[in-house]
């Protein structure tokens, strides 16, 4: 937010600079603002610029920077392959050279699956009858 509201500023005194450049001959006053001005924004201009070009250089650097780690890792993993190939694939002498080296296989017996604890059921109840009262029919009122 910062960028917006300094060009924001740049504008508003480009504008300003302009606008004052027509009174200069009425307000001779203005003069040493107006040239103040004038070299705020010429400061600004160079500025700029220059932000601009180490931005490019940055991203020239960065960009340099990603090919020679890529061309690294290449290089590494190119080493190391033929270190395994010469020592072996298990060595205990490639830790020397920072590549890990292939575990041996351990194989393990497998534990027989022991039977879940059974729970006993649940008895289930008999299902209770109700007693139905037997109502006598509601009289019919004649309204």
């Amino acid at each position: 937010m910062a960028t917006i509201a300094f060009a924001s500023l740049v504008a508003d005194c480009k504008l300003l600079k302009a606008s004052v450049e027509g009174l200069l001959a009425e307000m001779p006053h203005l003069s040493p603002e107006h040239a103040e001005l004038e070299n705020f924004l010429t400061e600004v201009q160079s500025l700029y610029q220059q932000q601009k070009e180490l931005t490019g250089n940055l991203r020239k650097t960065v960009r340099l920077r990603r090919e020679a780690e890529q061309r690294g890792q290449d290089l590494r993993g190119r080493l190391a392959a033929q270190l395994r190939g010469k020592l072996g694939f298990t060595n205990e002498q490639l830790t020397s050279f920072g590549v890990p080296p292939r575990r041996k296989a351990i194989r393990r017996k497998k534990e027989a699956p022991q039977p879940k604890p059974q729970q006993p059921p649940v008895p289930v109840e008999p299902a209770k009858k109700e007693a139905k009262e037997e109502t006598p029919p509601a009289a019919s009122s004649p309204t």
